[in-house]
């Protein structure tokens, strides 16, 4: 009797080894699964949460990309805006091109002013064979080609370049008129007055050397005009 009830004992004893054992491979395998599943759930959480963080990301570069493209728009606008406006009206430029105008105007006034008031197209500084017995006046032939043939007729040219032409002089000074002979001067190249110019204008003006004197023709009297510019120290 004794042996059989060791080995029932022990045959029992084993069974409950086993049920043991085996109750724990089945709960570590459950909490395996558990695990397992509790780690999915976790990553899908995870997943969703990625997927609403990559969507939050999203929407924010989404809000800022339309803020900067908003900004370009409307700086591209105003640009536009302002480009017109300058277009339109320039201020700096209506305001520039008005005082050059202007400027213009007032630089053609003066010398129109000038040109009035000072028409003396032939200037010269009395030297002593000027006033001398000579009784005759020098003027260089440049001024008189630029300033004095251009309004002679070829006849009348023919006469100064030979025997000479018989010319009023209109002293500004006196209000007076004279009769010069105006002809050319192989000799020095030059032109003269003379006839009574020492008579008429060295004594009557008690001209000297170093005074200035004027001279111009005038188209319209036909006669050349005269006039003391400035007389010497």
């Amino acid at each position: 009797m004794i042996p059989i009830t060791q080995n029932l004992l022990q045959t029992l004893e084993n069974q409950n080894t086993q049920n043991y054992s085996t109750d724990l491979t089945l709960s570590c395998e459950l909490h395996t699964e558990l695990n397992a599943c509790n780690e999915e759930e976790e990553e899908e959480e995870a997943m969703i949460l990625d997927d609403d963080g990559t969507q939050n990301l999203l929407q924010t570069l989404e809000n800022q990309n339309t803020q900067t493209l908003s900004c370009v728009f409307n700086t591209k606008q105003e640009q536009k805006e302002v480009s017109t406006a300058l277009t339109l009206f320039d201020k700096p430029w209506v305001s520039s091109n008005t005082m050059r105008k202007s400027t213009q105007k007032d630089e053609y006034a003066v010398a129109t002013k000038l040109s009035a008031v000072s028409p003396w197209k032939i200037t010269k500084t009395l030297t002593k064979s000027d006033i001398g017995s000579s009784s005759r006046l020098l003027v260089p032939q440049s001024l008189v080609h630029a300033h004095i043939m251009a309004f002679f007729s070829a006849d009348s040219v023919k006469k100064i370049e030979c025997n000479g032409l018989s010319v009023t002089v209109f002293d500004r000074d006196s209000k007076s008129d004279y009769e010069l002979v105006f002809k050319k001067w192989p000799s020095s190249k030059s032109y003269v007055f003379n006839g009574k110019w020492h008579e008429d204008f060295v004594a009557r003006r008690k001209l000297k050397v170093g005074d200035i004197i004027g001279l111009y023709w005038d188209p319209c009297h036909s006669k050349f005009n005269f006039c003391v510019l400035q007389t010497a120290q």
